[in-house]
């Protein structure tokens, strides 16, 4: 670390010393109020080794989005002893501060999955294929997302229904999204809950931003959007966050801060594989504490699986429950033959780069000090925004009611300040063409639900390596076109009165291969979107949920695992199809009723 030399030019008679020295002990104190020594659990790891474990009643594995509602909920019933396992351990001060949302991206905290390069998406990136970001960390992704609060369209979920999966329709779960929700902002149509752990309020970014948008977007004839709650809604408007006074609050906060005797959780501990009796139930979970001490803990009622679209798949074939042929090839015992892996999904959108010329100022272009001494002493400022204020949901073809793509626009400020991951010569082609003086906007065209599946598999039989991920991204052409739809709906916007009257011009990207189809037509968007396509980070699938009758399903609508007593799979891996937003409201969703399915088996 770097500290600061007191040597000045000009001694001080004492009033400046003063005034810096109240500056500074004003700064940290409130950098070390963002996270106090108990705001967050106990690790019950060191006293597991020196005393052991006893029997559970519950064991969850893994505390993102999901289980960290799981492992709360349970234990909200003196009565459960419940144990709850991290891979990761307790979030940096980093992810307090929305504004530094990115700076947890390929740290310490971050799983930094690769996955196979396939030719036809990402290939702008530097290595040509899109790096998955996942929290690794109490809170999972949810301690280092974009926290955006959008439940997804009604039809997403009635078509989980209509799957064969009873009770998960759009008229089943709303109770679910308003269990959980202490909704601050303006709750006029009564959806939202307001009594629920999980506090949702609007980012502390410009309205400058949403209010010339919207604007924008109302000359094209889109709606206005006042609440994104409804479960058919098209149109454009602010997004609310899972914040609280400016700051992160993800599950883990809302569900975990709170010490509770009958929950231990034990953090930097990597599951190695269930424990399956002879008779196919599960018993315990076998985990390595640390990176070296090998642990056992067992449970009495059941076992549930919450560690990811990614980790849950990979833990489940570990165990023997996976496709056969695939175990076999990897030396691992068969227990029960099911299509662990498959069915994966992701949102994949394409960017592209916004400048704008008027007065308001960003606050990203702002005096540093300004900013931090603004989010940290009084909780507002523009390190309250994480990039994620306006969203517009189009749909790009049909009856104009349920959209197939997503339109999020991120305000980056200063073009030096944004941290690309492209080639070279591509972000070198945009940032000269930023001024100082420019409004930057990062504009993502979201492809909703994708056509492509891809599908994950292990390396190896080793619990320490990550499973090989194929992602199939962009591998079905009616997912290229349907973002290029998307493109030209937001190309549109160049034309208002609003775009115009900001000299709003849309950036040309470096891209000598796709210029060989002449620029802005269809083969040459078609081009751009294989090429500037990345992850939203929205993976879902991978242990579907399904009726016994779907054999590409891992789960049933209870989300017990088909075949397998005592286990449950509760997290975004069982969800059959994406759903029409941001993946984190509906993952909290599942969660709370996935837990009621526990509780209600065990009375």
């Amino acid at each position: 670390m770097n500290y600061i030399e007191p040597t000045c030019a000009a001694r001080s008679l004492g009033p400046a010393n003063n005034l810096v020295n109240t500056f500074l002990s004003t700064i940290l104190t409130f950098h070390c109020s963002l996270t106090t020594p108990d705001s967050w659990p106990p690790d019950y790891g060191e006293t597991a080794l020196k005393y052991g474990l006893n029997d559970y009643d519950f064991i969850v594995v893994g505390s993102g989005t999901a289980g960290s509602v799981v492992a709360g909920r349970l234990a909200e019933n003196i009565n459960h002893k419940v144990l709850l396992l991290e891979a990761g351990g307790d979030p940096p001060i980093e992810s307090e501060i929305p504004g530094l949302v990115g700076a947890t991206v390929g740290s310490e905290i971050d799983w930094k999955y690769p996955t196979k390069p396939n030719r036809l998406s990402c290939l702008a990136l530097k290595n040509e294929y899109c790096t998955w970001n996942k929290g690794k960390v109490l809170g999972g992704s949810h301690s280092i997302n974009g926290m955006a609060h959008l439940r997804g369209n009604s039809r997403d979920y009635d078509t989980w229904e209509q799957l064969g999966n009873p009770t998960w329709g759009w008229n089943s779960i709303q109770k679910y999204f308003q269990k959980t929700e202490n909704f601050t902002g303006d709750n006029r149509f009564g959806a939202h809950g307001t009594s629920g752990p999980m506090n949702v309020e609007g980012y502390q970014s410009p309205k400058i931003d949403q209010y010339l948008i919207v604007q924008a977007a109302k000359e094209l004839g889109y709606k206005e959007v006042d609440d994104f709650v409804a479960g058919n809604f098209l149109g454009f408007g602010k997004v609310y966050g899972t914040l609280k006074d400016g700051r992160r609050m993800s599950t883990a906060k809302a569900f975990l801060s709170k010490p509770k005797p009958n929950l231990h959780i034990i953090k930097h501990a990597m599951a190695r594989k269930i424990q399956l009796s002879p008779g196919l139930k599960a018993e315990g979970v076998d985990f390595v504490y640390k990176g070296k001490h090998e642990l056992k803990a067992l449970a009495r009622k059941e076992v549930i699986v919450s560690a990811g679209t990614i980790e849950t798949p990979k833990l489940l074939m570990l165990s023997g429950i996976g496709p056969k042929m695939h175990l076999s090839s990897m030396n691992i015992p068969v227990r029960k033959d099911l299509p662990v892996g498959e069915n994966l999904q992701d949102h994949i959108r394409a960017y592209l780069y916004l400048k704008l010329k008027y007065d308001e100022k960003l606050g990203l272009n702002s005096n540093f000090m300004d900013m931090f001494y603004s989010q940290w002493v009084h909780r507002n400022g523009p390190l309250g925004m994480a990039g994620l204020d306006v969203a517009g949901f189009i749909d790009t073809v049909g009856d104009g009611k349920y959209p197939d793509v997503q339109l999020i626009f991120g305000p980056i400020g200063n073009a030096k300040l944004f941290g690309f991951d492209y080639k070279s010569h591509i972000r070198e082609s945009i940032i000269k063409q930023i001024d100082e003086s420019d409004r930057f906007l990062a504009v993502s065209v979201v492809l909703l639900r994708p056509k492509s599946r891809g599908y994950l598999r292990l390396q190896s039989g080793e619990y320490e390596r990550n499973p090989l991920i194929v992602t199939n991204d962009l591998m079905e052409d009616s997912d290229v076109m349907t973002i290029v739809r998307g493109i030209n709906k937001l190309l549109e916007f160049e034309n208002t009165p609003t775009f115009r009257g900001l000299k709003a011009e849309f950036l040309k990207v470096n891209l000598p291969e796709c210029d060989l189809h002449g620029y802005k037509t269809i083969k040459y968007w078609q081009c751009y979107v294989r090429y500037m396509s990345s992850t939203i980070h929205h993976a879902v699938g991978t242990a579907k949920m399904g009726p016994r009758t779907d054999r590409t399903a891992v789960v049933d609508p209870e989300l017990k695992v088909h075949g397998v007593e005592g286990l449950r799979v509760i997290d975004a891996s069982i969800m059959p199809t994406e759903v029409s937003a941001n993946i984190n409201p509906a993952v909290i969703m599942l969660a709370e009723k996935g837990v009621d399915f526990v509780k209600n088996r065990w009375k």
